[in-house]
């Protein structure tokens, strides 16, 4: 449970801790689909075509080039198939369809009104850093962060500890004093516990793993669950 008395920062992840990755690609595919394959298709063949690549697409990439070539294979298309541009298209706009999750969001407000730091730290290209900011601007969740730290224009990657250790050092806080908020068990949950860190883990997809440091993770389904002001 948040303890105040020892916390003094919590840093997010952005895709899929403070919004869904999944439902934004569900609300964004329908548009890239009609532009981008298919040609005066109904609206009932687009849901369907859109459920089908969202089942086989990875965790963490809706865009996944397998995912995609299944599509084409069981839904012939109208015009060609180029995957690059079904990526370019997602980077584009998919932040125009995220939608914060209304319990982090009230967390977040809490956080701020509490005087606790807190930071986004995600990882990102610098070429695609500006689908992370469309993404945070929809979510309307910007001036609720000290700091927002993406992995290409610092140079470092999640789970690598030195992210960690450059978003505590920007705050000003000891890692020992942060709380980590990921959804990743191996990229947010592995790099947060090398860093130091407590990790609160919504945990949102199978794992069967263990980590080195299990007493400092916070398993949940909700973050209310450890955020009890």
């Amino acid at each position: 449970m948040f303890d105040l008395t020892k916390t003094k920062a919590v840093l997010w992840d952005l895709d899929d801790t403070l919004y869904s990755r999944t439902e934004a690609a569900r609300r964004a595919f329908p548009g890239m689909l009609k532009e981008l394959l298919y040609i005066d298709r109904s609206d009932e063949f687009i849901k369907e075509a859109v459920d089908f690549v969202l089942s086989k697409a990875y965790r963490s990439s809706v865009t996944s080039e397998d995912a995609f070539s299944a599509l084409v294979e069981k839904y012939p298309t109208d015009k060609p198939y180029v995957h690059s541009d079904i990526v370019d298209y997602y980077f584009d706009h998919i932040g125009e369809y995220a939608e914060v999750y209304p319990e982090q969001l009230a967390v977040l407000k809490k956080l701020r009104e509490i005087g606790v730091k807190t930071a986004i730290v995600t990882n990102i290209s610098s070429e695609r850093a500006y689908a992370q900011w469309k993404k945070i601007d929809n979510i309307g969740v910007k001036d609720l962060f000290d700091t927002i730290i993406f992995s290409g224009e610092v140079g470092i990657h999640k789970p690598d500890r030195r992210i960690f250790d450059h978003a505590a050092n920007v705050l000003g806080v000891p890692n020992d004093q942060c709380v980590f908020v990921g959804d990743d068990p191996t990229v947010d949950v592995t790099g947060a516990l090398n860093a130091d860190m407590e990790v609160v883990w919504i945990d949102n997809w199978p794992y069967d793993g263990k980590f080195d440091k299990e007493p400092k993770v916070h398993r949940v389904k909700s973050v209310l669950e450890y955020f009890v002001f």
